[in-house]
């Protein structure tokens, strides 16, 4: 059993959003349970990780997406509300990174879902809102744009689409998860040869053939478990008398 704070602690240490002018706050959100003994952890605070991660018995939830962002309406009612009252109710309190969990060079998103992809060579990228919200790696081998695509369907999201307009072989990488079309001009100012994201826009097959770069898109969520899920074995390391698990409800997007 450990105390909250000292998780938390760990959590601000280890991820360390200082400088970073994130949508919405890093760090504990909702302070429910104070003593600890599970912490699940998962991609989004929606109810029905919630309820799945109360199910587990777990008395701290760290997730990617928490549930306050900036612009949103802050009235605990709705959505927010049912949210508020389910980790109320049962003894949950809530923690959650967002931008410092995309671009950590350990525990990150991009990062493991680069190392999901065999990627070698892996450095923090893509500067945004002060922090590094992906990464560029490479193949250790060129691969055609099959090999990637098959890659990115067997690891990533079987619904991975890719947007042709770069070279017969792809050796240079850029990630960034989640919802980050635009920077695939970056990806292409850099001389990558693929640049892998959760979503697509209107203009990414056009960004694709007129910068000469492959576009990846393999749905928010499918490309930010890759975060949550390198944490609870961290966590479990950290705190050899605590239970962690990722628990994945699955989202389409």
């Amino acid at each position: 059993m450990y105390e909250l704070r000292a998780i938390t602690d760990w959590l601000q240490t280890t991820l360390d959003p200082t400088g970073c002018d994130d949508y919405g706050p890093n760090g504990l959100q909702v302070e429910a349970s104070t003593t600890i003994t599970k912490v699940a952890t998962g991609v989004t605070s929606n109810l029905a990780f919630i309820e799945a991660a109360a199910a587990w018995g777990a008395e701290l939830a760290v997730v990617h997406h928490g549930i306050y962002w900036k612009g949103a309406p802050v009235t605990v009612t709705g959505s927010l509300g049912r949210r508020v009252r389910a980790l109320i109710q049962h003894g949950l309190s809530l923690v959650g990174y967002h931008l410092p969990l995309d671009g950590h060079l350990e525990l990150g998103n991009a990062a493991n879902l680069a190392r999901a992809l065999g990627l070698v060579d892996i450095t923090p990228a893509f500067i945004a809102r002060g922090v590094a919200t992906g990464c560029v790696a490479r193949f250790a081998a060129a691969v055609s744009v099959d090999e990637a695509t098959t890659l990115l369907r067997a690891h990533v999201s079987d619904r991975a689409i890719v947007f042709e307009g770069g070279p017969a072989r792809i050796e240079r990488v850029g990630i960034v998860t989640g919802g980050a079309p635009r920077q695939a001009s970056e990806a292409a100012a850099r001389g990558l040869d693929l640049y892998i994201s959760g979503e697509a826009s209107e203009y990414s097959q056009a960004i694709a053939k007129e910068e000469h770069i492959h576009v990846a898109a393999c749905g928010h969520h499918r490309s930010e478990v890759f975060g949550p899920r390198a944490l609870a074995p961290a966590m479990a390391l950290a705190f050899p008398a605590l239970e962690a698990r990722f628990i994945d409800v699955d989202n389409v997007g």
